[in-house]
């Protein structure tokens, strides 16, 4: 299949899938600091070693106008950044509102018909460290990949030697993760058709729009003994968090319904292969839509996200959207072909919120490069992740996002994530 690319481009591998085109322009990035090491010997062990790590031997290519996989052996890309205060880490987070995420898709300098999927940017910070931005293509990562990938190179920073991983690409469809389905999972999720037209998020009249990344933190052993003393999750407090913070920006009564699209790890699906379960590479997810309704107070509003959570899993439509959206891109005509409703955070009642979970990492910041494929639409999207210490929750949004939005949004999460601030009843 695809002779016809290949006779142009041997490396083809396939073309992207329709879960991969939406996500053509994003790129995931994690920024932390190390203690002090040289960029050019960080260069050389990066070359030696990362090329062993399959997942790194790719790139994007465009042949006749569509992008498909190719196999290219890994070259290290490294910017160097010129010392500033502001690139100390606590001026950058101060100075988050203000600073302008650059947007990707990232071309090679010598073919620009080959899009680059990973790059670093280093800067030797005051003090003895150093300060690395590690940035991959959404296609091959997501926000739990991006940190198994940092620890990779956490290694390589310390001078070890990686092991060999030959985790390959999947196929065009994905279906060899998976076990256990059938026909049905070729349609559209069913709670898909259910989310009721509504327009919650603020209009933004620039387009395209710049973004930022706001980030906040908070002391995460109260949060986890809030969830083991009550049974819920970060994610259901998330739900929580947003559902209500959207309802009082829009003035809503609290029995609006609202759809919290929420990201799932498929590797830990019922459905996943015992192989597939092991992989530590490539981009692993796909949402969940559960259906929110307020409730009579904080407490009883996150313990309801969490039951709605509990029977959106039971669904399995995140493997549901992973066979149907393949196929959005025709694997022999490579055209565009929805074939169905989906979900819309700008004319649907939906929001955006991801919990990643426990990651290593000194002082590590989660942020994503976006460019939209879809005119007049932008991302809006609040993740979070913890160390043993903290919890930090980036929240990505156009520069022009309606202030009085964002302050309802961190007002519910002071509510939710002190939990000393909620009531019990």
């Amino acid at each position: 299949m695809w002779e016809e690319y290949k006779a142009i481009e041997p490396r083809v591998i396939r073309p992207v899938n329709g879960n991969e085109f939406f996500i053509t322009g994003s790129y995931i990035n994690v920024v932390d600091v190390f203690p002090k090491f040289s960029i050019e010997e960080f260069r050389k062990r990066a070359q030696e070693n990362l090329p062993k790590i399959e997942v790194f031997n790719h790139a994007i290519k465009r042949i006749k106008g569509f992008p498909f996989w190719i196999r290219k052996p890994y070259e290290v890309d490294i910017e160097e950044i010129p010392y500033t205060e502001d690139e100390e880490l606590e001026n950058f987070m101060k100075k988050s509102e203000e600073w302008i995420i650059p947007n990707g898709p990232f071309f090679d300098k010598e073919d620009k018909d080959i899009q680059k999927l990973f790059y670093f940017k280093i800067c030797q910070l005051k003090n003895n460290q150093t300060k690395l931005t590690f940035g991959a293509s959404h296609m091959l990562s997501d926000g739990r990949t991006i940190f198994n990938l940092l620890d990779l190179i956490r290694k390589v920073i310390k001078g070890e030697t990686l092991e060999k991983n030959n985790e390959a690409l999947p196929s065009f469809d994905e279906r060899e993760r998976y076990q256990n389905t059938d026909e049905t999972f070729g349609k559209c999720p069913e709670t898909w058709n259910e989310i009721e037209e509504c327009q919650l998020l603020p209009k933004i009249n620039s387009m395209p729009c710049n973004y930022v990344t706001r980030y906040y933190t908070y002391d995460y052993a109260p949060i986890s003994k809030f969830c083991r003393a009550n049974g819920v999750s970060v994610q259901a407090m998330l739900m929580a968090m947003m559902t209500r913070a959207t309802r009082r920006y829009n003035n809503l009564p609290k029995e609006t319904p609202i759809w919290s699209g929420t990201p799932c790890d498929t590797r830990n699906s019922p459905l996943a292969t015992e192989e597939f379960k092991k992989h530590q590479y490539y981009c692993n997810a796909a949402s969940l839509y559960p259906k929110v309704i307020g409730q009579d107070t904080l407490m009883k509003d996150i313990q309801h996200c969490m039951k709605q959570l509990q029977e959106a899993k039971k669904t399995n439509d995140d493997v549901r959207q992973i066979f149907c959206c393949s196929y959005i891109i025709d694997p022999k005509t490579l055209q565009f072909v929805p074939n169905g409703r989906f979900p819309d955070i700008h004319n649907q009642a939906t929001v955006n919120v991801s919990n990643i979970g426990k990651i290593s990492g000194n002082s590590p910041l989660f942020y994503i490069c976006n460019e939209s494929v879809i005119p007049g639409m932008y991302n809006f999207f609040y993740h979070s992740y913890h160390t043993d210490d903290k919890l930090y929750i980036a929240g990505l949004s156009p520069i022009e996002m309606d202030k009085y939005y964002i302050n309802d949004i961190k007002e519910e999460m002071d509510k939710i994530f002190i939990p000393e601030n909620i009531p019990k009843y």
